[in-house]
């Protein structure tokens, strides 16, 4: 009997044994690897915050100097030699050096052309100078001659008169007097030519030395033209060396270079009157930003704004609206400009901005433009991806206890990341950044698990704020 009673408490032990086994280990073993798992959804959450609101909106836009100026070429040729982009230079300072071979060998023979000019010049003044001297001469003979038949046609009639005189007094034959006068005709016809062959002598001299002194007019013409030529050469030649007009910082335009738009290389060629250089004044900067039409009741002139650079992380930058553009403008072309927004009308917004940082402001930079439109005092505010809005209604969840409840709120104003909450949420409640009644997956995908009601699905856009 006892020993029946040893084997049986034995038993029991063992099975007592196996039985708490199974509980200690088995249970968690079973649950772990053969019944389904209930996963455990993560909900991201935050606070209502309270303080300070700032109504605002963003819009991109370009950093350039407010005043900037273009340096043009005066002469073409292969450049040699070019400043590295970027460079901070004072005005006079050198930016690129041009070849001028062709220049050099161009005031070579212009030089030479105006050694022949100005020969051609003094051999015209001396062929002037002989013909003068040659007219002189002969005008001098031809009046010599013409006073000699002159003075001779004088003496004849005086020879006439006096054998007038004695024929009177039967004192010679009347033959010597007929040919008296017929010695006066002749001198008298003599005369009258000398003198027409004078007068036209003296128009023929004059014409002559008019000619002459045109010819030497064209000559020394035709030398300033050569002079002209080689200070025009030398010019170029000084040109060759394209020196900064004013201080700034070296920007290469950006054109069309023969094969690509690209800003200019050492080796490529320039025309003459070729914008290649801007030299912008970093002194004073300005972003210029386009403003959506439906954005740009909310913005004029003196509205503070604060700028953010891209490749200036962790700085706000600070700036003052100065001027709006009257007409809007289409939105351009994704292409040339992948900030634009084809088919929206824009006006263009000119911004100066306070600090000055040449160092660190550069034109071409991309800005993040922030309006400042109003700022609220002691306003309630969440991020906008924890309102929800279904039915018409807007609500959040808010957390109670390891529950969420589901809280109707009335929105206010908002920017680009939060929004004022007027009614529904005290301050530092915690609430969903999200909603917490559908897994990450169901809202991404827009599905909702399988056998829920669809008819529950709740999408979360952005409300509308009152206005």
């Amino acid at each position: 009997m006892k020993r029946q009673i040893k084997v049986w408490t034995g038993r029991t032990f063992m099975v007592a044994a196996v039985i708490f086994a199974a509980h200690y280990w088995g249970m968690p073993l079973y649950r772990q690897y053969f019944t389904a798992k209930k996963a455990e959804v993560f909900v991201p959450t935050t606070t209502v915050k309270s303080g300070e609101f700032i109504v605002s909106f963003h819009e991109i836009g370009d950093l350039d100097a407010a005043k900037s100026v273009m340096v043009i070429t005066r002469t073409g040729g292969k450049v040699i030699k070019l400043i590295k982009e970027g460079t901070i230079v004072k005005k006079g300072d050198e930016l690129a050096i041009l070849d001028t071979s062709d220049i050099v060998r161009e005031i070579r023979n212009q030089q030479l052309a105006v050694k022949n000019a100005d020969a051609d010049v003094e051999r015209a003044k001396e062929e002037l100078r002989m013909l003068e001297l040659s007219n002189a001469t002969e005008l001098a003979k031809q009046k010599a001659d013409y006073e000699y038949n002159l003075n001779e046609l004088t003496l004849a009639q005086a020879e006439l008169e006096k054998k007038k005189k004695l024929a009177e007094k039967k004192l010679i034959p009347k033959d010597q007097v007929d040919q008296a006068e017929g010695q006066v005709r002749s001198k008298q016809l003599t005369v009258d030519k000398g003198d027409a062959d004078l007068k036209l002598k003296e128009k023929d001299c004059a014409s002559k030395v008019e000619q002459k002194k045109a010819d030497v007019g064209k000559v020394v013409y035709a030398a300033n033209i050569a002079k002209s030529n080689l200070e025009e050469a030398q010019e170029e030649l000084q040109s060759g060396v394209i020196t900064a007009p004013a201080d700034g910082m070296v920007v290469l335009v950006r054109q069309w270079m023969g094969d690509s738009v690209r800003a200019l290389q050492e080796g490529d060629g320039v025309r003459p009157r070729m914008g290649i250089f801007k030299l912008p004044d970093l002194s004073t900067m300005q972003v210029k930003a386009n403003v959506g039409e439906a954005d740009a009741p909310k913005v004029k002139v003196g509205l503070p704004v604060l700028i953010r650079m891209e490749a200036v992380p962790n700085r706000i930058f600070h700036g003052t609206i100065i001027e709006i553009s009257s007409l809007a403008t289409e939105g351009g072309n994704i292409w040339d400009n992948p900030n634009a927004t084809p088919g929206r009308k824009n006006f263009e917004v000119t911004v100066s901005v306070k600090e000055v940082d040449p160092k660190v402001l550069k034109p071409g930079m991309t800005a993040d433009v922030e309006f400042i439109c109003e700022k609220l005092k002691n306003a309630l505010s969440i991020p906008l991806e924890t309102v929800i809005e279904k039915d018409g209604k807007t609500f959040v969840f808010v957390k109670d206890g390891k529950r969420w409840k589901k809280t109707p709120i009335v929105t206010g104003k908002y920017n680009s990341n939060f929004i004022v909450v007027e009614k529904g949420l005290k301050k530092g409640q915690v609430i969903a950044l999200r909603d917490p009644t559908r897994t990450m997956d169901e809202q991404e995908s827009g599905t909702s698990a399988p056998g829920r009601d669809e008819s529950k699905k709740q999408s979360a856009p952005i409300p509308e704020a009152k206005k």
